[in-house]
């Protein structure tokens, strides 16, 4: 059959012929384009060639009947493939527990058998309209914000600076950054705006133009006070950021930092003590006057600092388990002979593994080593 250029096409992938022509009839006779498929392994390679708006796919098919990790594991996939259709989980045991689970591995919704034909036609309709206008739109602003951040690595002499940004949407509300905005100084920060999605993107832009506008006015608290007030000014009253900001002084290689009510940064000395570099002052944008004194840490050759967003720690598993910091501490020791651009790879992947590729909250790793 071929396919109206307007026309909603949905992929329906079950196991049971008699389901899967149940609900071809249905939706065809609601005007849709209907492919079947009796397998994920059909399913995955049909998606991989050709596009579809929705996906209706079982979650239980040949290895059990009552587990749902059959179609778990087809989520998961579909989503690393990067497959932009709304997957909606379909299954006849299904329970709150299962569809979380879904919802997890990148479900968009989930129905149980029987389904109720209005209730499914209305899902359907859901996702499928004004789709491809939003994703164009929302491609177009991961553009322009992947435009903003700098590239994977940077550094000088003495220095060296690698990034990993893991938006869980198109776009994102986490923020980092590097730069050199003083002869002898090297800056670096990593923030994370409040909210998702479009509206906290467009928060992230605003305090990356603040930070690359103050961040040349010196000391770090300084840097910190001339971001707040402005970003408190231009923003609304429930938004803030969390940020961690430091100032290398290569001079004296101490380290002047201010930890926003950021996740505690990880310092591994080159002797294999880790510290902790805590929170000392409040969230930014939350009040119009901030006061926080930069606090200082000596480092020396080999030292190498971890910032990250909180996503990272709290990616949760199929099972709702946080990747949590004992886990991210753990790999930080073990990649500490790699450079910070071969350490972050590791990490990333160790957390999309847990959390089976989706990602709940924007996770966001910094590295800085000093040579």
């Amino acid at each position: 059959m071929s396919v109206g250029q307007n026309q909603v096409r949905i992929f329906v992938c079950d196991d049971q012929i008699d389901v899967s022509e149940a609900l071809r009839l249905l939706l065809k006779s609601n005007g849709f384009a209907v492919e079947t498929f009796d397998g994920p392994g059909a399913l995955i390679e049909a998606a991989g060639q050709r596009a579809a708006n929705v996906i209706l796919l079982d979650m239980n098919y040949t290895r059990d009947t009552t587990s749902g990790d059959e179609g778990l594991d087809l989520i998961a996939t579909l989503r690393e493939m990067r497959v932009p259709a709304a997957l909606i989980a379909m299954t006849a045991w299904g329970d709150v527990s299962l569809a979380v689970k879904a919802m997890q591995r990148g479900a968009s919704d989930f129905v149980e058998k029987p389904w109720d034909n209005a209730r499914l036609l209305n899902l359907v309709n859901k996702w499928a309209a004004a789709r491809p206008a939003e994703k164009k739109a929302l491609a177009s602003a991961r553009r322009v914000q992947q435009s903003l951040l700098p590239r994977g690595a940077g550094g000088d002499d003495m220095v060296q600076c690698a990034c990993r940004f893991l938006p869980a949407q198109e776009v994102s509300g986490d923020y980092y950054d590097f730069f050199e905005k003083r002869p002898g100084h090297f800056g670096f920060v990593l923030a994370d705006v409040s909210g998702k999605g479009v509206p906290a993107a467009m928060l992230m832009a605003n305090l990356q133009g603040l930070f690359r506008s103050h961040a040349d006015r010196g000391e770090a608290g300084v840097v910190l006070e001339a971001v707040n007030a402005q970003f408190h000014e231009s923003t609304t009253p429930d938004s803030f950021a969390t940020a961690f900001y430091a100032d290398l002084d290569e001079t004296t290689r101490e380290l002047h930092y201010v930890n926003c009510g950021h996740p505690p940064a990880l310092l591994r000395r080159a002797s294999g003590r880790l510290e902790m570099l805590e929170a000392g002052a409040t969230v930014l944008g939350a009040f119009p006057f901030f006061r926080a004194a930069s606090s200082r840490v000596k480092l020396e050759a080999g030292d190498r600092l971890l910032v990250y967003s909180d996503g990272a720690v709290e990616a949760p598993s199929a099972a709702g388990e946080e990747f949590g910091e004992e886990r991210l501490v753990q790999l930080f020791e073990q990649t500490a002979h790699l450079k910070p651009e071969e350490a972050l790879p590791e990490l990333e992947s160790a957390i999309q593994r847990h959390s089976g590729v989706s990602l709940f909250d924007d996770c966001t790793l910094l590295m800085a080593s000093l040579r």
